[in-house]
């Protein structure tokens, strides 16, 4: 198969982005144009310069700068009008590049005002997401990010928000709050020291994810399977670790993969470097995910045939786009839902290459 008809059946693949942030969604056209819309002074005041400014390079040194990105964006995102509309085209992108779900993450006390609360955010992103339901058709639910540089009340205030839209009978015809996440520097905040929170996620019954493994070493690879969340993100360094491995095979522990994100940031030197297909040979389940489309100026169908560079087939990434219906954070029924859609879908995706000379 050309490379041509191989990005075309990439493409038609139907997908999940189960580990996609919502403020790292952004159109750098959308950018510029709430800068305008709201004066609040930008790097550049033209899209070929702003460029540069909110989308990260391949020159990218670390997490740490890829980061740095963000202070650019959140001066914008403090408003219900942004908030909606970011959410909204986000659905737009997705249904653009055949992902059936989402699940779009986003930390509220990082875009609270005074005026503008951490419930008022999450009510902007779901209006957004029902919109872009209703007129594109592609799925959504909502994860709640705790931030590591926050400290209690903040993330309490957050954790509190998750709780009141929180819904365990979501469904895929109305986007909800169906989890929480710790994202930010873990290098410098130990996941240990959020444990109360994934404790209270349990009993409550959200579903739990957790940003570890990123950065370099295993402790909190370790500290999220001891909190026992249900998927972890990136885990980029997991098998450095040949117990921890085995336990997240043994748990069936998905790894939420972003392969280009892990480039970015450093987490790996090269995309040739990156342990993905070890890990899926070595039975942990992975999936892949964007993480940040806007900053990383990528969509999803990009970085399953980035996959492909790594020796994964068509075929087996159709696997794995079938598989990850597992991981999704919705009750059995919905993802059997999901995975109606889906099993049709790739057969009728997996027929064109066939036909294909």
């Amino acid at each position: 198969m050309n490379a041509t008809g191989t990005r075309a059946l990439l493409r038609r693949l139907p997908k999940t982005d189960l580990h996609c942030h919502l403020d790292g969604s952004l159109r750098p056209q959308t950018v510029l144009e709430l800068g305008r819309r709201f004066k609040v002074k930008l790097p550049a005041d033209t899209l070929e310069g702003l460029v540069a400014h909110v989308q990260v390079a391949p020159t990218c040194r670390s997490l740490r700068e890829f980061l740095d990105v963000f202070d650019v964006l959140y001066p914008l995102l403090r408003r219900a009008e942004a908030v909606e509309r970011i959410a909204y085209e986000l659905v737009e992108d997705c249904a653009r590049d055949n992902i059936r779900h989402v699940e779009v993450r986003f930390a509220p006390e990082l875009q609270r005002t005074a005026r503008f609360s951490s419930e008022d955010v999450v009510e902007a992103a779901l209006k957004g997401l029902r919109r872009g339901l209703k007129d594109f058709g592609t799925t959504s639910t909502a994860i709640i990010c705790l931030f590591r540089s926050h400290g209690p009340k903040l993330n309490r205030r957050a954790f509190e928000t998750a709780k009141k839209f929180f819904r365990r009978d979501a469904s895929l015809d109305e986007p909800a709050v169906v989890g929480v996440d710790l994202a930010g520097d873990e290098a410098r905040y130990p996941t240990l020291q959020y444990a109360e929170f994934y404790e209270e996620a349990r009993r409550l019954g959200l579903w739990t994810t957790c940003h570890a493994g990123e950065t370099a070493g295993t402790a909190n690879l370790q500290a999220a399977l001891d909190l026992r969340v249900m998927r972890i993100g990136h885990g980029t360094h997991l098998l450095e670790s040949p117990a921890l491995t085995a336990e997240v095979v043994r748990r069936r522990v998905p790894l939420e993969i972003g392969l280009t994100s892990n480039v970015r940031t450093k987490s790996v030197s090269a995309l040739e470097a990156h342990p993905a297909r070890r890990m899926h040979e070595a039975g942990v389940p992975i999936c892949l995910n964007t993480d940040d489309r806007g900053i990383l100026g990528i969509d999803l169908t990009h970085e399953y045939g980035s996959a492909l560079r790594l020796g994964f087939s068509p075929k087996e990434l159709a696997r794995l786009s079938l598989g990850s219906i597992d991981f999704v954070f919705l009750p059995e029924a919905q993802r059997r839902r999901l995975r109606r859609i889906f099993e049709r879908e790739i057969a009728l995706a997996l027929g064109m290459e066939a036909a294909v000379p």
